[in-house]
């Protein structure tokens, strides 16, 4: 009998046995304050199937679950312990029952006990003997701006000196509605040593950010809410007369400033305005002044500044007729900081000559909201005087005569007329008798005739350069198209809007096609692609790239798609569309 016994307690303290399941409901307090989080803990020894947790009637769930496991060994045996972790916020006052968590483990089924909490009225006062371990303040560096002007918003937290700390998460951040936002990318924390009330803090920024108002008015942009673990003192000691310490998790919730937002004035306000705000500078430039009839030149002008740059509109250009003008290239950066945002805008036009002679490009009037002076600000490029060689002259808008200053074409077309002006004046009248072959007027007609077929020739010859060229260039230009098709879907996805996102890129590529087949876009469909870009001969690859795309674009309706695969397949439909333009 004894031996059995001996056995017994042998095979338990090996944990040989199987442990008894024990599944219970843990809290880290069972009084809160009003607006205060906690967190409860549902844990068992055993693995588990079909876990269901409390409804939490009277409280908001903020995150959960989160599970762990951890497992050890010590004389007893193996120790298996699993955490189901919920994060609350009480919001009623009163007591609040937390009802059973339920599990299931080898076909049985387990729950955990009740749980009271109690919430109260959050309180104010704090006894000066008792100063925070830790806590935060969010920051703002205006609270007073114009509609589109940036400011920095940050929360700034506080550490006592020497108290030891885990990783600070994010409980709740708010969604600042009404302002555009950018996070502020830093490689460090950047910390310094603050003293408040004689006590030494350490504290630094945290989750920054640079947000531009989009509209008008007074903005609560809301709280901000992290959970900090600290190492504390226990009041006790071990064996040894070591003091014994433990992790408690502090909550820091803080309110942000509001937000006041002033409209634009009326007064002063340019009829082109472009809705720049901030600070700016604006310049053009041209490669050449002087060019041959199968050259060309480009036109650039750049905006930079600091400003909301990203949402300044380039001005529109009108060019003289004697060019042909390609689609420009558009370019960009942008970069936000303590400051604010900064960065530039450039596009650059493609410019080839129709005519020969002087033209004059305009200079562009530009005007931005200056917040500092409370005022508009205009701004002017240079003018440029572009001299084109070679090729006849384009007519002046003015010119009531058929023939005056026209080039060697309009003059043929001219000739090619149906009718023509009738004449007035009687003819010179001439011998009868006199031979016209060898005469003057003979010679005249024929050195006339073949005056005109030379003509001819070097238009047809020019034309054909000219044509060569303009074809070369286009093909230099592959996918401008594309780009100037895929700019609003450019700029959802630097709003970090995927779903706008694939809505815009499917809208560009089918108005991409609409263009370059001459087709309504209802009469566009994949299949309809599919035959077309077939029989143009265009690679199967690339057709099929771009309908991998377009269902895409179709799923992201359904289904939520995210922000990395976003950026790749922007970078992917400038491609596809640039090789499939190249093909057409």
């Amino acid at each position: 009998m004894k031996t059995w016994i001996y056995l017994i307690a042998f095979s338990l303290q090996l944990g040989w046995l199987p442990a008894q399941v024990s599944f219970r409901a843990e809290v880290d307090r069972t009084e809160v304050n009003q607006g205060q989080q906690f967190r409860v803990n549902f844990v068992i020894n055993q693995e588990g199937r079909g876990f269901q947790a409390p409804s939490f009637e009277g409280f908001r769930v903020l995150g959960g679950p989160a599970t762990s496991i951890s497992s050890s060994i010590d004389n007893s045996g193996v120790r298996y312990s699993l955490t189901y972790t919920y994060l609350l916020k009480a919001d009623q006052l009163g007591e609040h029952i937390i009802g059973p968590a339920k599990i299931q483990v080898k076909g049985k089924s387990y729950q955990t006990q009740n749980l009271k909490i109690k919430v109260v009225e959050t309180k104010r006062t704090q006894s000066s003997s008792e100063p925070e371990l830790a806590f935060i303040k969010p920051y703002a560096n205006k609270t007073t701006v114009y509609v589109g002007e940036p400011l920095m918003v940050a929360n700034r937290i506080y550490i006592r000196k020497q108290l030891q700390t885990g990783r600070f998460n994010f409980e709740e951040t708010p969604k600042f509605e009404g302002f555009y936002k950018e996070q502020i990318q830093r490689n460090n924390l950047n910390e310094k040593l603050e003293y408040i009330n004689n006590l030494a803090y350490i504290t630094a920024n945290i989750d920054e950010h640079v947000i531009i108002p989009q509209k008008p008015g007074s903005f609560d942009l809301g709280s901000a809410t992290i959970s900090l673990p600290v190492r504390v003192n226990t009041g006790k000691r071990d064996y040894f007369g070591f003091p014994l310490s433990t992790t408690k998790e502090l909550s820091l919730q803080a309110h942000y400033p509001k937000i006041t937002v002033k409209p634009l004035p009326d007064k002063g306000r340019p009829q082109n305005f472009s809705g720049a705000v901030g600070d700016f500078s604006i310049k053009s430039q041209v490669s050449s002044t002087e060019i041959n009839m199968d050259g060309s030149i480009s036109y650039t002008i750049r905006i930079e500044g600091k400003g909301n740059i990203k949402f300044v509109e380039l001005p529109e250009i009108e060019f003289p007729s004697a060019f042909e003008v390609f689609d420009p290239e558009i370019k960009e950066s942008s970069s936000v900081n303590a400051r604010g945002m900064s960065g530039y805008k450039e596009i650059e036009y493609l410019l080839v000559p129709r005519y020969g002679g002087s033209y004059k490009i305009e200079p562009i009037v530009f005007n931005y909201f200056d917040p500092k002076q409370e005022r508009y600000v205009q701004l002017e490029t240079e003018a440029f005087e572009v001299s084109i060689k070679g090729g006849g002259q384009a007519a002046p808008r003015n010119s009531t005569s058929p023939l005056a200053g026209e080039s060697t074409s309009d003059a043929v077309d001219f000739l090619n007329k149906d009718i023509l002006f009738i004449k007035t004046k009687a003819s010179n009248w001439h011998n009868p008798n006199e031979q016209f072959l060898g005469s003057g007027a003979f010679w005249g007609w024929f050195l006339s005739l073949v005056s005109l077929g030379l003509s001819l020739i070097a238009i047809w010859w020019r034309k054909k350069a000219e044509f060569t060229n303009r074809d070369s260039l286009r093909k230099q230009r592959a996918g401008k198209a594309a780009l100037k098709k895929l700019r609003k879907a450019q700029a959802a996805l630097k709003a970090n809007d995927a779903e706008l996102f694939y809505q815009e890129l499917e809208t560009a590529i089918i108005g991409f096609f609409s263009d370059k087949f001459d087709r309504g876009v209802s009469g566009l469909s994949k299949e309809y692609l599919q035959e077309r870009l077939s029989k143009a001969q265009v690679l199967e690859s690339d057709i099929k790239a771009l309908l991998e795309l377009l269902e895409k674009s179709e799923m992201a309706r359904f289904t939520g798609l995210k922000l990395e695969a976003a950026a790749q397949d922007y970078d992917r439909a400038i491609e596809v569309l640039t090789e499939i333009e190249k093909q057409l």
